[in-house]
């Protein structure tokens, strides 16, 4: 046996990395998934300064942007207001467009630490 496979007919023609895996990014359709990831850093400019202090984009499922939110209140303001931020957001994105909001109270130590400095800073 020579060791060659059956499909090993010819000789192999080599691409670039970036080429093949463009081109997978493409065939599993991940390329746009990859490319939603961009609103997770035009979330603050999409919603300004007083909700980004509050909020915290985390995650894209899909087509839908995953946000933490420091308090219920703060959930509940920005719930009734998700087709307008999702408008604004859509806006400023530079890639395929976020189709949904899916807002979330956040429980980490981390953000409630946030959350104090934040009301603590009103008072």
């Amino acid at each position: 046996m020579s060791g060659r496979r059956a499909s090993d007919s010819g000789p192999r023609r080599f691409e670039p990395v970036a080429d093949a895996l463009r081109g997978y990014l493409e065939r599993t359709g991940l390329d746009e998934s990859l490319e939603r990831l961009g609103a997770l850093d035009e979330w603050a400019d999409a919603v300004g300064p007083r909700v980004a202090r509050v909020t915290r984009a985390v995650e894209v499922r899909g087509d839908t942007l995953v946000v933490e939110v420091l308090s219920s209140a703060w959930n509940n303001e920005l719930t009734m207001m998700k087709g307008l931020i999702l408008e604004r957001l859509n806006s400023v994105c530079t890639g395929p467009p976020i189709g949904g909001i899916r807002f979330r109270l956040a429980e980490t130590a981390e953000t409630v630490g946030k959350a104090r400095k934040v009301f603590r800073a009103k008072a």
